[in-house]
């Protein structure tokens, strides 16, 4: 028996290599800003959180009304991004299948369906967070309860990854929408349920690699860039010590002067090197998707001339 994810996943470097070798800068910023919301970085990110206890405590002088405006403001950032996020899925999902990545334009193609993703995942958020209350409050009540929550925390899990995965590409090829796109999608996940499996334990796997080498290269684009900037902070904060300010104001300055402009540029860099292997975990189950079910293949001219040796891919 032929296990498609596995096929999938060598294929899949084939349709990256000819997705990303003859795209213009211009492209790969288009794709990056679709990497952000939709793709999910695989960049582990430190925060000290310290900070946060004493801005949420009012340590820091923020009384409780600003507390308040500015978690309102918080909420309505994450929700627009999630519903950014929701509509970048299918937008991604054109740029994979060869299509002009046009953000705009294809953004207001694909709202309606967007907006149905982004409602199945605020649920699937708020399911989350009923779990995770759940098991605080069950800290105490044995092993066995903590096992069932974990469980349904990782059943809410691959019911939201099966859903972005498969369900998201037949509701993008047939114009269903999102609860039909179930309902087409349930008869093969029948019929190959054990692909599917495959795919998980594929897909976890390439996840868990892409984490860490996505993790390995952000760390080296922050020391990268943090060279240049520190230089170049360390020369104006000389020439303005010379000129009689205090060296401490002069440093907290510098500081929060080149904070955000080398920030930008971390987070730019990393985003792009973030691509290739985003597009590379799409097209895998884009592939398996295609392999159980000819009839919902999102990319039935990419999988033919990779097939064929991939000369003619993407033309």
């Amino acid at each position: 028996m032929t296990w498609y994810a596995l096929r999938a996943a060598r294929e899949s470097v084939a349709a990256t290599r000819h997705l990303l070798a003859g795209a213009s800068p211009a492209t790969w910023a288009r794709l990056s800003v679709l990497v952000l919301f939709a793709g999910g970085l695989t960049t582990p990110f430190l925060v000290d959180f310290n900070y946060g206890s004493e801005f949420l405590d009012g340590t820091v002088g923020v009384d409780s009304s600003s507390t308040a405006v500015l978690a309102a403001a918080g909420g309505f950032v994450g929700l627009a991004a999630l519903l950014a996020g929701a509509i970048a899925e299918f937008v991604l999902l054109d740029a994979l299948r060869g299509d002009p990545v046009r953000l705009v334009a294809r953004g207001r193609r694909w709202f309606h369906a967007g907006v149905q993703l982004f409602v199945f995942r605020l649920v699937v958020l708020c399911l989350l967070a009923l779990v995770g209350l759940a098991g605080i409050r069950a800290d105490d009540s044995g092993p066995a309860v903590l096992l069932a929550l974990a469980l349904v925390t990782g059943t809410i899990v691959v019911l939201d990854r099966v859903t972005v995965a498969f369900v998201v590409p037949i509701v993008f090829v047939d114009g269903r929408s999102l609860p039909a796109g179930w309902r087409a999608f349930l008869p093969t996940l029948r019929a190959q349920w054990h692909q599917y499996v495959g795919y998980l334990l594929v897909a976890g796997t390439l996840g868990f690699a892409v984490a860490i080498l996505g993790g390995l290269l952000a760390a080296l684009v922050a020391i990268a860039f943090a060279v240049p900037f520190s230089a170049f902070g360390a020369v104006v904060a000389a020439a303005l010590i010379e000129q009689g300010l205090s060296a401490p104001t002069v440093g907290r300055v510098v500081v929060l002067a080149l904070a955000a402009p080398y920030l930008a540029v971390v987070l730019g860099s990393v985003l792009l090197v973030h691509v290739a292997p985003v597009a590379y975990l799409r097209y895998v189950s884009l592939f398996v998707l295609g392999d159980t079910t000819g009839r919902y293949d999102p990319i039935p001219q990419v999988r033919a001339a990779v097939r064929r040796g991939g000369s003619t891919l993407g033309d």
